[in-house]
């Protein structure tokens, strides 16, 4: 889930307007609209402070992850790459089907 996700997530559920939520955050509305579309992406504490805003409570869990042979070798290859390598090697798999 990206931090605009949880934003609108955290503030539909409060029954908050974009205009509500950037009163209690002391913020402009278009502040609140740019973290929720994801074109600014907000600090971890102002992601924080929204969902906290919003009544709710903010917690980041580090957990051991499931082993994934096909995924590990994916992660292996495509880590080093540059993200344009990356997206040009997604586009390469899907014009060929695989």
């Amino acid at each position: 889930m990206t931090a605009a996700q949880v934003i609108r997530e955290a503030r539909l559920r409060a029954g908050l307007t974009q205009a509500e939520l950037a009163a209690r955050l002391g913020r402009e509305r278009a502040q609140v609209a740019r973290w929720e579309i994801g074109a600014q992406e907000p600090s971890f504490a102002n992601l924080r402070s929204v969902v906290e805003a919003c009544g709710f409570a903010f917690r980041v869990e580090i957990a051991e992850r499931e082993e994934t042979p096909e995924l590990d070798s994916e992660l292996i290859v495509s880590v080093p790459q540059a993200p344009q390598q990356r997206v040009q090697a997604l586009l390469d798999r899907l014009s060929q089907g695989t």
